[in-house]
Formats: structure tokens, sequence, C-alpha cells
């Protein structure tokens, strides 16, 4: 070959390996692809060339990001083959609370039109983690009643005061409980002495009881006196023996009495085993820009079994017309009355939720052998199926499913804070809680005896 030869070889090379870097590093692809536009009005950390995905599968690429009128527009570049039709919806999604974010979309109803060349997707409001820290950063600053957090810190501070009032009168009943045995084992030592002397007292006191023996004698004839004339009928108790309607009547008496003993040790029994828990809960929505109180409290009619009764109120206050602009969507003093029962790291419940028929879990998934399996749960609800409704032009079809988690972040009284995305199939509310429990022994009594009064 001729040197002229081996040097435009070596340059063809050369640009072949240059072409091939450009459209690798480039991101240059040969696939036809055609433009979608969005429009946003936060695409923080939104990376060009991020993935758009549609359930899961990715569909297209990030073309660019620029501003319009204050907002994000962001342009997508979906692949030939994928059709978008009117009614689609876009959100900014992430593989976890920190982690990458990309492109969730929905291709809209397949019997709608397509999406025009020029027409715009309004882009939905996605979750914020910044928003959230400062929502709860409000949440916590103080009120007309003080912060939250001092009053909490108040609140357990009297709980304590409490428990140390327990201990205190629990450590006089200790000290009353020594003195008691301490009698019974001077009452055992004095019978001892007494077995010992036995011997000399009979035989310093036998006259006496020659005399006592002779008067026993004397009682026994007259029992047998007296056995005779009951077995002839005379006097009361001979005619109870002798009449036999009169005995079938006292022995019903004895049983009806014997049956009602039984009654009330059984409700006796159940008063004391009765555990009755407080409930209180105080729910912020993000999207609806609202704080939220429930109230109730928990039955548990045999501690040591899985089953459980709640009773409670649901956003608590005032009641509004819903309908009106301006009011709260959700609606005011709704009744939660469930029924429920725990299998190993499962609960179930069903009943009335929010005034609606509906049912519930909450699910302990961590390993029994790590320290926090009891202390964090995911949590799920259905309700009001045959929801079907316009409030403040809001279009709401179909049962409300709530999810969320939440961690146990103090066990005695119990407070939980945790996160709920609600009504995840139409708006996707995301609310914060804080959740307090604790146990009122006076509530169980008296409502055990509440039981036993006759109307």
């Amino acid at each position: 070959m001729h040197t002229e030869t081996k040097v435009g070889l070596f340059t063809l090379s050369g640009i072949a390996v240059f072409a091939t870097g450009i459209l690798l590093l480039g991101d240059i692809s040969f696939n036809r692809s055609y433009d979608v536009k969005t429009l946003f009005d936060n695409a923080d950390g939104l990376p060009v060339n991020g993935s758009v995905k549609v359930a899961g599968v990715e569909v297209g690429k990030i073309k660019k990001i620029e501003l319009a009128n204050q907002r994000a527009m962001v342009t997508l570049k979906m692949n030939h083959g994928i059709d978008v039709h009117k009614g689609s919806r876009v959100r900014v999604a992430s593989t976890g609370m920190i982690g990458s974010k990309y492109m969730e979309m929905t291709l809209g109803d397949p019997a709608a039109p397509l999406l025009g060349r020029d027409e715009v997707i309004k882009g939905d409001a996605s979750f914020n983690f910044d928003d959230m820290m400062n929502k709860l950063g409000e949440f916590f600053e103080e009120d007309k009643n003080g912060s939250v957090s001092d009053n909490l810190k108040v609140a357990i501070a009297n709980l304590r005061h409490v428990s140390d009032g327990l201990n205190e009168a629990l450590g006089g009943q200790r000290t009353a409980l020594v003195e008691t045995i301490k009698n019974l084992r001077d009452l055992s030592a004095d019978a001892k002495e007494v077995a010992r002397n036995w011997s000399e007292i009979t035989a310093a006191h036998r006259e006496d009881i020659e005399v006592a023996l002779a008067k026993v004698r004397s009682v026994s004839e007259r029992l047998d006196d007296v056995l005779a004339k009951v077995q002839s009928g005379k006097g009361l108790l001979g005619k109870l023996v002798g009449d036999e309607d009169m005995g079938k009547d006292l022995k019903q008496t004895l049983s009806s009495v014997r049956e009602a003993a039984k009654d009330a040790q059984s409700v006796m029994g159940r008063v004391a085993r009765t555990e009755v828990d407080w409930d209180f809960r105080e729910r912020y929505d993000f999207k609806d820009k609202r704080s939220r109180f429930d109230a109730g409290m928990n039955f548990i009619p045999r501690p040591g079994e899985d089953k459980f009764y709640y009773l409670g109120g649901n956003n608590l206050g005032a009641r509004t017309d819903r309908r009106d602009a301006g009011n709260d969507i959700e609606r005011r003093n709704t009744v939660t009355a469930v029924m429920g029962n725990s299998w190993g790291p499962f609960t179930g419940y069903i009943g009335l939720i929010r005034s609606n028929a509906g049912g519930g879990g909450r699910m302990r998934f961590l390993p029994k052998s790590n320290p926090w399996s009891d202390r964090v749960e995911l949590e799920g609800e259905a309700y009001n199926f045959g929801r079907n409704e316009v409030i403040q032009g809001i279009k709401m079809k179909g049962a409300i499913y709530n999810v969320g988690a939440r961690v146990k972040v103090l066990k005695q009284p119990t407070v939980w804070a945790g996160v709920d995305l609600e009504d995840v199939a139409q708006r996707r509310k995301t609310n914060a809680y804080l959740n307090i429990r604790f146990r009122d022994e006076d509530i169980a009594y008296l409502l055990g005896l509440a039981g036993l009064a006759k109307p």
C-alpha cells in the first residue's frame, strides 16, 4: 500500500470513531419521535434527558426545560407509536423520598381524540418533601394555646405526675401487706405453742370437758325431738319438708338466686378486665391547607385477646356547608365505629369509617428480630363505595382509598407520627398527623357499672 493510501485509511478510521462517540455520548437516536409540551408550577429537580414513563415503562425522554410566563415549560420527546390522547395527565415522580426524579404520564382515554400539535398538558402538582417540612414547621409554631411541642411536654409531665402518685399509693399498700404477713407469722407461732401445751390444758380442765360433753349430749337429744316433729309435718320446717309444692318453689327460688349470683360475678369480672383507651389525632391536609381533629375511644373487652372496638368522631368542629367555596370539603363531625381483630403482624377492621361503610388494616412488615418491628406500620383503608357527588366544582365518584405509614415515637403514652395519602384514586391528598393514645381505668370501670344498672 502507498503512504497516501495508509494516511487516507487512518483518517477515515478516526472520523468513524469520532462520529460514533458523538452518537453515543450525545444520546443521538435515529428512532422516529414527536414532541409533547407540558406546563408545571414547579419542576425542581427534574433532569433533562430524564425518563418519561407510563405504568413504569419508559416511553420517551425529557427533551428540554424552559421558563414560560414564570412557569416551567417541559418538552417531552415521545417514542413513535405512543399515542397521547386528550385528557392525559402528567406529574413529577421520584423513585423514592429522595430518589431520582422522572416524568410519570397517563395516555388518556383511547376513545378520546389525539392530542393536537400545539396543545399543552397542564402538569399535576406533585408531593414535595421541602413543602412537607415547611408545613410541619408551621404546624408546630405557636398559637393562642402555645406551641404543640410545649403542650405535648406539659401533657407528658402531667402523666408522669400521675404515675408518681400511683407509685406512692402502691408503696403505702406494700407496707400494709408486710404488716399483714408479719401478723400471720405471729398467729402461726401462737398456734404451734397451743398445740404443744394441748395435753397440759386437757389434763388441767378434764372436769370442764366432761361437763361440755354432757351439754353436747343434751343438745343432740333435743335435735332428735326436732327432727321427729319435722318428719311428722309439724312447724314451718316440717311443712317445707312435707309440702311438695312449697319445696319446688323454694328450689326454684334458690336456683334463680344462684343464676343471678353467677351473672353478677361474670359482669363484675368483665368490668375488672375491660381496657379503655382515649385516642386523639391531629392531622394536617397539605392539599386543602387545613388542620383537622379526630377523637375517640378504643375498647378491648378481654385483654389478652386480639379483638377490639373503636368509636370516635372525625373532623370535629362547627358544622358548615361544604358545597360553599372556601369551606372544608371533608364532611364535619362524621362517625367512625369499627370492630377489628389482630392476626400476628396484621390487624384488620370493618364498620363505619367517617359515617360510611368500609374497612381497613395495618401491617407490621419488619421481622421480629428487628428492634423497630413493632414500631413501624403500613396502613390502608377503603370506604364510601357509592360516592357520586360534585363539591365546589370537583366531581368525586367511587370509593375513597387511603394508604400511608406511621412510626411509634413514644410507648407510654403511645404516640404515633405518620403520613397518609388520602383518596389516592381521585384527589391524592397528603396528610401528616400526630396520634396520642393513653389508658383510662376509671372510664373502663364506670362503663362496666353502667351495664349493671337497671332501667
